[in-house]
């Protein structure tokens, strides 16, 4: 027999309705008059049930019955289910959606459902995931149910789905944490054993429930093991005496009693990937005679790239650098150096072994930096060119000037250097270190404080050629901030001021070369120009043309501008942009 726990039901109706009378509308009728003095004009609908004036909108189910037929008035009901039963050794979580609606002008409804649920059969100690899509039909429902592991997060996903059922507009008058606790305490409490752990929070009551309804004997970090993937099956909990830290083990195919130790203390276990990359690269007896903290390091790893054991076998360390490499392996997983740093080092390591006496001698953040910037130095010398843009020098002084404005000094400066182009990439996690070579854009860096701080914005004009003046136009297109964010208000006095000064001398900008350093070989361009076919008119056959800038020596575009020549630490709080 089922048994009704908790329920809670909401209902919502949205009512438009529409005037039975329209004007006539022509596309060239002006209704209005924007901000800017423009004349806007309003066309007619595309819709195929035609155009209809709006009249009024209304929430109520009075209005919803009483417009439920009203051909002039679209109408939508939503009803949201929320329900924790209990029937034979099952306790369920449903959540159900239901959606009718009609558009106006029209005869039919269209319904739409939805039912999501979370079942734990208490007798087996199974936990069930599932959800039924378009339940109201009978051929047409999509069924879906899969025993899922507690490392699924049941507790989680209910929490989601009802917070999810209330609107934005809900959560301002409904206390919507106080429901969520409500029925996350009755389905878990609704749990036969569950109450025998009124200080663990709901997630691990169903979680240590079942570690105790199954005998199992756990550490007392067993909710830290959760995540780990594959969970033991029965066979390796037989074999282990019910023992999980041994089943685990076995689960993923480790050995020893160091590691046996690590898993009753570390604070997380998701697999055993790093560990074991960590043993081929190094070799495991290397491993296992780390200490303990070491190998907490790589067992407890999850958030971060591994390495490439193939890659770093084939660079060809000797054993010394190898153990010199280990230090800097460990300071990665201290997620003191990010991922593409490191594998960088080992790439120009690979290349520079081949033209010059190299060896890997850093075992410090300090030594291996130092030592990642002499590398790239060598790197780019061999495979980069170092670029640098030419313009009018006195252009770039005045420019260059510092701008005062309320909000604090600004310090804008017209970059020259590929280098510089590639520090401004670095802070600002963007792509403008690929800009260095690209004919048309004039970049600006423009930073509030002194020096290289963080509080930037990247600005961007582009060069036009002016033909009938054989002259340049500049003009802004891109002023971005951090991982090309928008910059907010404080910004507008310097951006304005910095415009006005770069329009004021902009006849000064009568030069634009380049020059590149390729190792022991310079180039250099002038400016140029060329025809770029754009489209042929179909009809006459004639062929559209435009004038656009390049660089006279095309070969500039055959070299890379790029250097590798900062460490970065990743900050993992951030996200990765460009």
């Amino acid at each position: 027999m089922k048994e009704e726990l908790f329920n809670l039901t909401r209902k919502e109706y949205r009512v438009n309705e529409y005037s039975d009378t329209n004007s006539i509308k022509f596309d060239t009728d002006p209704v209005e008059t924007s901000l800017f003095g423009e004349v806007m004009t309003e066309c007619r609908s595309s819709a195929p049930w035609g155009h209809f004036t709006y009249k009024n909108n209304y929430e109520t189910e009075e209005k919803f019955t009483e417009h439920y037929g009203n051909p002039m008035a679209s109408v939508e009901m939503t009803r949201r289910i929320m329900c924790i039963t209990k029937e034979g050794d099952k306790i369920t979580f449903k959540m159900f959606w239901y959606n009718r609606r009609r558009r106006v002008a029209s005869k039919w409804f269209k319904t739409s459902t939805q039912c999501k649920f979370v079942t734990f059969n208490y007798k087996t100690n199974a936990l069930y995931t599932g959800s039924l899509d378009n339940y109201h039909l009978k051929r047409n429902c999509r069924k879906r149910i899969r025993r899922a592991l507690f490392n699924s997060d049941p507790i989680n996903k209910i929490k989601g789905w009802v917070r999810d059922s209330f609107s934005s507009e809900d959560k301002k008058t409904i206390d919507v944490p106080t429901i969520v606790n409500q029925v996350v305490s009755v389905f878990v409490n609704s749990i036969p054993g569950t109450a025998k752990y009124p200080e663990l929070l709901p997630e691990q009551k169903i979680y240590r429930r079942y570690l105790d309804a199954q005998g199992i004997k756990y550490p007392n970090n067993w909710f830290e093991l959760i995540d780990a993937y594959p969970q033991p099956k029965k066979k390796d909990l037989v074999k282990c005496d019910y023992k999980y830290v041994d089943a685990l083990m076995n689960a993923h195919n480790l050995k020893g009693d160091k590691i046996k130790k690590s898993l009753h203390t570390i604070n997380r276990f998701v697999d055993a990937n790093h560990f074991n990359t960590s043993c081929k690269i190094f070799g495991e007896k290397f491993i296992l005679n780390q200490p303990d903290e070491v190998i907490n390091l790589f067992l407890s790893a999850w958030d971060i790239t591994i390495l490439s054991e193939n890659v770093i076998r084939m660079s060809g360390l000797t054993k010394s650098e190898k153990l010199n490499f280990f230090e800097i392996y460990k300071l990665y997983y201290k997620k003191l150096i990010n991922y593409h740093t490191i594998s960088d080092h080992i790439i120009f390591y690979g290349l520079l072994k081949n033209l010059e006496p190299v060896k890997w001698k850093s075992k410090t953040h300090d030594e291996f930096t130092q030592e990642h910037y002499d590398w790239s130095e060598k790197y780019n010398y061999y495979t980069n060119g170092d670029f640098t843009r030419i313009y009018n020098p006195i252009f770039v002084e005045k420019v260059n000037e510092v701008i005062l404005t309320k909000d604090g000094p600004y310090y804008p400066e017209v970059l020259l250097t590929s280098k510089r182009y590639n520090n401004e990439s670095f802070f600002q996690s963007n792509c403008v270190k690929t800009y260095v070579k690209r004919i048309d854009s004039l970049l600006i860096s423009m930073r509030r404080g002194e020096g290289d701080t963080e509080e930037r914005a990247s600005i961007e004009y582009r060069i036009n050629l002016n033909l009938k003046h054989n002259t340049f136009d500049l003009e802004r297109v891109q002023t971005l901030g951090k991982r090309n964010e928008r910059l907010d208000n404080t910004w507008t006095n310097a951006l304005v001021k910095l415009d006005s000064r770069v329009f004021e001398y902009e006849d000064l900008f009568d030069t634009l070369q380049i020059e590149g350093v390729f190792g022991n070989r310079k180039v250099f361009s002038d400016w140029g120009t060329k025809e770029v076919k754009l489209y042929s008119v179909t009809k006459t056959g004639k062929e559209m043309f435009e004038t656009r800038l390049c660089w006279k020596n095309d070969s500039i575009m055959q070299f890379n501008s790029y250097n590798y020549n900062v460490v970065q630490v990743q900050r993992w709080d951030d996200e990765l942009g460009f």
